[in-house]
């Protein structure tokens, strides 16, 4: 036929040549193409960036996607649409939240926006992602592709920027902690914590510290040299004085 006339010889073409040696011509529509694909990201990037300026690039985007909402009360709890659908796109931002999954309604300016949090809960099946965000209030997402091989592509990437959100904030919990296993958010900084209890003025022993009738005296001649220590005794005999 004329169309396998017309494609043989590229075919033939193709296979007898080694790949350094292949036309010229197949590199320059290469470039052509990604040229197109840079410029269609650019594009899709300045749009998205004109409702929220603070979008710093698009992590990963599926061009369309339904989304459906889990109605677990009233009379009918199943799964319905949520009168959602066009691209979907994982987004970082400049500033907080970080990154936001964003799907760009077609049919009103309804989109679909959540903050992605390291307590999100994914579960994904063929051409199905289902998220539950960190709020219990809010209905859990589902997300329907139309090729799953785009729903694996944007699993994958979630599943992996959840991941890093998650030891980001393990990181942070582990560096709260201080020598003593206490948060050391628990004190103003630059200031000593405040005593749990008064401070008694004969110490108390501790495991593995023999207190002797010497060390004792000892530690009583300290106090009495004490003049904030012989103060408060003052203080407290005079109370008690004036108490009878």
């Amino acid at each position: 036929s004329r169309h396998q006339e017309h494609c043989v010889p590229s075919i033939a073409l193709w296979c007898c040549c080694a790949p350094g040696d292949r036309p010229a011509h197949s590199s320059a529509m290469a470039v052509h193409d990604s040229g197109i694909e840079q410029a269609r990201f650019k594009g899709m990037l300045e749009s998205l960036q004109a409702q929220d300026p603070n979008i710093k690039d698009i992590v990963v985007y599926s061009k369309f996607v339904v989304a459906y909402y889990l109605q677990q009360e009233g009379p009918n709890p199943g799964w319905g649409k949520a009168n959602i659908e066009g691209p979907v796109y994982l987004v970082r931002r400049k500033t907080s939240p970080e990154y936001q999954l964003l799907v760009k309604n077609q049919f009103s300016s309804t989109d679909l926006r959540d903050n992605l949090h390291p307590d999100w809960e994914l579960d994904c099946q063929n051409n199905y992602v289902f998220y539950k965000v960190e709020d219990p209030g809010v209905r859990i997402r589902g997300l329907w592709f139309h090729d799953d091989v785009e729903r694996r592509k944007i699993e994958d990437q979630l599943a992996r920027t959840l991941a890093e959100l998650r030891a980001r904030r393990d990181g942070e919990k582990r560096s709260e902690i201080v020598h003593d296993g206490k948060p050391a958010s628990a004190a103003a900084p630059g200031a000593s914590a405040a005593p749990t209890a008064a401070p008694q003025a004969v110490p108390q022993a501790t495991p593995g510290v023999t207190v002797s009738m010497a060390s004792l005296g000892r530690m009583l001649h300290a106090l009495a040299d004490d003049d904030g220590f012989v103060r408060a005794v003052m203080e407290g005999l005079q109370k008690a004085q004036e108490g009878k």
